[in-house]
């Protein structure tokens, strides 16, 4: 069965548990509640991204949009735009949780060497077994 792992820096993330308790629903049951977006690969191995609707009113329209797909930013709302990072090992069958990146989570310049710093340190070791992280309770 699948499990949800998490990453020290993730438990540095403000409310890290509640995001924790959302994305395991999400994940090994299905519940995708109003505030998850679009949830797609990012161009580094292993790692993913969920758009994240960080104000109500994008959380309202998200609430009404049937296809995850279609959840995302606007354009032009850098300041709204952020993601919660995550790396899936199919071998295992876990996810680990590692960040939320935002605001402007799309800018690569701004992005691009610390998610690139976080495959290099905890999710290369975590996929080749050299660092483990216990279930949470």
């Amino acid at each position: 069965m699948p499990s949800v792992k998490v990453s020290d820096l993730f438990k540095e993330v403000s409310d890290w548990y509640a995001f924790y308790t959302v994305f395991h629903d999400y994940k090994l049951f299905g519940d995708l509640p109003d505030f998850f977006g679009r949830d797609e690969p990012l161009d580094l191995a292993d790692m993913r991204h969920i758009h994240l609707a960080r104000t109500a009113k994008i959380q309202a329209r998200w609430s009404r949009e049937k296809r995850q797909f279609n959840r995302t930013t606007p354009i032009g709302e850098p300041e709204n735009d952020y993601w919660l990072i995550y790396a899936y090992d199919d071998v295992a069958e876990e996810y680990l949780l590692l960040t939320i990146t935002g605001p402007d989570a799309h800018n690569r310049k701004e992005w691009g060497s610390y998610l690139r710093t976080i495959l290099a340190e905890i999710v290369e070791p975590w996929i080749l077994g050299r660092w483990t992280y216990p279930d949470i309770d």
